[in-house]
């Protein structure tokens, strides 16, 4: 599937792509540059963006926001880390959980290095969708969880985006998704950011991994032997995931509500609407249990270490949403981790596993809430989609609204106005440098 996979990439045309995949390419374009943008306001974002100094000097690639540049592979993974920081960017449910992260910002870069037009980055963020997710598909399926968490499936969305805009061949695509297979970042599985560290899946290393990869293989670089071409049987090329423009991957997509692990939202969705619907308050509560599937109820820690922990805490998003009525970047956030009322909020909040989750998971994130008021009364409400699912839609108005919140604060109401605008008719931009530029302080 490999070279299938290229010739995929290297024929994938606007012409050959439905309306509906081109229009929901542009909302997780403007998603993630929101989400980007937004996580700049982050330690581990800081971080990166000073190491892509070191990484990678050059003026090949803007480091969004903070306006630097740096060699195409070095903006990339200081892009995919502020991209990523927050836990606020897209995801695909059945496989690989954050396909964006390691897509757009080296679609953004290697656009730049080579003043791509916003068609040939739409072509290329598509090619690279269809072919990472059905990665992460093929294995999970044949090797479980640790390669096709973000970093490692997202070398290869990555390579394969920037395969395309390197305008390589197809030979040249298949050594580049070799490379990419041979070398992605294995994340040690649920041990990524579970329990706190900055590494969140390795997105920022699938990402310069993925840039990397078809740098080398447009110099004649080769790779091995890529997960794309197994079998169950170990024979080749793999059949169950033909990328044969039937099925769209990128159509079965979420966007997420909150800024938090996946495993959080449905409990957050069930927290919300039994509040709402019953008029609670903090003050009425006595205690919430949230019943999930094994590897969720292990989100449960009270007291997070970290942004990354506070993300993964079924306790401290709730505890939040108990304190200040809402989930966003505001409340899980680096200076609200020793929030008292938040940590006390917290107490309340019991995470259990319930076996019967686990024949849904990992296609759903179901769970159960139940709220014990301090009356005697008891709520109760099961919710088997999250807010954001392909299924249970976000709206574009609620898109734009989050994207709004995080780019109005940096970049201010009329240039963020322009971007939504601008990523709107992506596909007739001339350049997707006129797109960067607007993500810079200066907006030059």
């Amino acid at each position: 599937m490999s070279r299938q996979a290229a010739e995929f990439a290297v024929h994938t045309d606007l012409e050959m792509i439905p309306p509906r995949v081109i229009d929901e390419t542009k909302l997780h374009v403007l998603d993630c540059i929101g989400v980007t943008l937004g996580g700049f306001r982050t330690s581990a974002a800081k971080i990166a963006a000073r190491f892509s100094q070191e990484l990678g000097r050059g003026k090949e690639a803007t480091v969004l926001l903070t306006g630097t540049k740096a060699s195409a592979p070095a903006a990339t993974f200081a892009n995919c880390v502020a991209a990523s920081t927050l836990d606020y960017e897209d995801g695909y449910m059945p496989g690989m959980p954050h396909p964006a992260s390691d897509a757009i910002p080296p679609a953004l870069a290697v656009g730049e290095r080579q003043d791509s037009s916003g068609k040939q980055v739409v072509e290329a963020l598509v090619a690279g969708y269809e072919v990472g997710c059905r990665a992460s598909l093929i294995l999970r399926r044949v090797g479980g969880f640790q390669g096709s968490a973000t970093g490692g499936m997202g070398a290869i969305t990555s390579a394969v985006v920037s395969a395309k805009l390197l305008d390589l061949n197809v030979d040249q695509t298949a050594q580049a998704i070799g490379i990419a297979a041979c070398t992605y970042p294995v994340t040690g599985g649920f041990g990524a950011s579970h329990f706190g560290g900055m590494t969140k899946e390795a997105i920022g290393w699938g990402g310069i991994t993925g840039v990397a990869a078809a740098m080398l293989a447009q110099k004649g670089y080769t790779g091995g032997f890529s997960p794309l071409n197994w079998r169950l049987d170990g024979t080749e090329p793999h059949p169950y995931y033909p990328l044969d423009g039937k099925e769209w991957e990128l159509l079965k997509t979420y966007f997420k509500a909150y800024p938090a692990c996946r495993f959080t939202h449905a409990p957050l969705d069930c927290f919300f609407r039994l509040a709402r619907e019953n008029k609670l308050t903090k003050d009425d509560i006595a205690s919430i249990t949230v019943e999930v599937a094994l590897r969720p109820s292990l989100l449960n820690t009270r007291e997070p270490i970290d942004l990354e922990h506070a993300q993964y805490s079924i306790p401290f998003v709730i505890g939040a949403a108990l304190t200040y009525g809402k989930v966003s970047p505001d409340e899980v956030a680096e200076e609200k981790l020793k929030d008292p009322a938040i940590l006390e909020q917290a107490k309340r909040v019991f995470v259990k596993n319930n076996p019967e989750m686990e024949s849904l998971y990992p296609r759903r994130y179901p769970a159960i809430v139940t709220i014990k008021a301090k009356d005697g009364r008891v709520f109760s409400m099961r919710k088997e989609t999250c807010t954001g699912d392909f299924d249970d839609p976000m709206t574009v108005d609620q898109l734009k609204d989050k994207f709004r919140a995080m780019t109005v604060p940096v970049i201010g109401k009329a240039r963020t106005e322009k971007v939504i605008d601008m990523v709107g008719k992506l596909e007739q931009l001339p350049s997707v440098r006129a797109l960067v530029n607007e993500l810079r302080p200066d907006g030059r």
